[in-house]
């Protein structure tokens, strides 16, 4: 998701980095500047969950589509629950609209418990694990989303815990905590 930001030409300097020409180790460093916004620079999610929700507060497909885009968001993870396969599909199609005709964002990765609501998509949207599945005879894979192992086919939540041991000190606390 961040690629689909750039960097202003003249905040690139701030995001230079040192290459082989050709990444060939036999030839001299280069000096390369990232255009877009990149995985690992501490301010990457917050500008691509900006453009996100600037994406959808331009779009004039509903409501619905900002509301979800705007609260049910967490960088470029959306997670919702609606009464029926119809308004899901409804509301993801719409905000799919929305995102690619106001951002240049593809909205995909597409997993649901109902499989009505898959059905209606191409497999190029849905979640990599469910591309191939044959949804009509197959059970529903686990997917992982933000730390939480969602079970399609019961719709249950769990969480993996860890019981490794880790020493008594202020690290290792901290790592115990923060696991969780």
């Amino acid at each position: 998701m961040f690629y689909s930001f750039k960097v202003d030409e003249h905040h690139r300097d701030y995001l230079r980095f040192l290459w082989h020409e050709q990444n060939d180790i036999n030839k001299p460093l280069t000096e390369y500047r990232m255009c877009v916004h990149i995985f690992g620079n501490t301010a990457s999610p917050s500008i691509a969950s900006y453009g996100l929700k600037q994406s959808a507060m331009r779009s004039n497909l509903g409501s619905d589509v900002t509301h979800f885009v705007l609260n049910d968001f967490y960088v470029d993870d959306g997670l919702t629950s609606l009464p029926t396969a119809t308004e899901a599909v409804n509301l993801l199609k719409k905000t799919q609209e929305a995102l690619i005709t106001e951002g240049k964002l593809r909205l995909h990765k597409i997993a649901s418990n109902n499989k009505e609501v898959m059905e209606a998509f191409p497999p190029e949207d849905l979640a990599k694990n469910l591309e191939n599945l044959k949804l009509t005879d197959q059970a529903l894979p686990v997917q992982h989303s933000l730390g939480i192992r969602w079970s399609l086919d019961s719709d249950t939540f769990s969480f993996d815990i860890s019981t490794e041991d880790r020493p008594y000190s202020r690290r290792g606390v901290l790592s115990t905590i923060n696991y969780f």
